[in-house]
């Protein structure tokens, strides 16, 4: 059992969302004035979903499209100038958190032909490009997890600490350590939210069961059962364990 979270870890590389202090709720459009619009020139493989992503918009690419004055199938023309529903002060975050995305999509492309170094050159300038994100270092994370070891991941990770992905790997580390309370501890961080991620209640979930605590970990298990949103592999491993602990009854 000794890398059991870090499967969960994995399906976050390239599609995990920063956390709950990183979500974007976007404002009613009448907020703002047409000046006060934050401004932004549409670049080529630019798209709904994935500006959503980047900035990790609460309500998801339609309700972007939709606020900015579009359909979720109208695609702008590259350098077409688009006015999205923040604050005007925001264009340069913006930008940032854009070309770093850019730069997470291509590390993403290049992950398949397994030039490991390439990927890493590539996280280390999105993290340069908007060090605010906690993506692409927790994806850098876990690949150093498995060639540098733990103390410097950890390390590397302490600026994002209090972030859903970060906290996932500094629980994977902690269990590899032997401290399974420590890696709850970190969980907490996930779970004391109001919509927790999917990885990490199974994470915990997976927790409970391996130290005995079934109790928990079904409820928890059912809790993923019940939600129509949850990853089909994180479904499925709910299925799994339900059914064992069915069979222990």
């Amino acid at each position: 059992m000794k890398h059991f979270l870090i499967a969960i870890c994995f399906m976050l590389f390239i599609v995990s969302a920063c956390g709950p202090s990183d979500s974007v709720l976007l404002p009613d459009r009448t907020f703002l004035e047409d000046n006060e619009w934050c401004r932004y020139i549409w670049q080529e493989g630019d798209g709904w979903a994935f500006i959503a992503w980047a900035i990790d918009v609460q309500d998801g690419a339609e309700i972007l499209a939709i606020q900015s004055g579009y359909l979720l199938h109208e695609k702008p023309l590259t350098g077409e100038e688009i006015k999205f529903p923040f604050p005007e002060n925001l264009s340069s975050a913006l930008e940032r958190r854009l070309d770093a995305a850019r730069l997470v999509r291509e590390a993403t492309e290049t992950l398949e032909s397994e030039d490991t170094l390439s990927v890493c050159n590539l996280l280390e300038a999105a993290i340069n490009t908007d060090p605010s994100w906690s993506v692409p270092a927790c994806n850098l994370a876990l690949i150093l997890l498995e060639t540098e070891g733990a103390d410097s991941v950890l390390t590397m990770l302490q600026p994002w600490s209090h972030k859903f992905d970060a906290a996932l790997i500094q629980s994977e580390i902690a269990w590899n350590n032997g401290n399974p309370n420590e890696a709850l501890r970190q969980l907490e961080i996930c779970l004391m939210a109001e919509s927790p991620p999917f990885e990490a209640l199974a994470a915990a979930a997976l927790i409970y069961t391996v130290t005995g605590h079934i109790y928990q970990a079904s409820g928890i298990w059912r809790e993923i059962l019940s939600s129509h949103e949850a990853d089909a592999s994180i479904r499925l491993m709910a299925v799994k364990y339900s059914i064992l602990f069915e069979q222990r009854q």
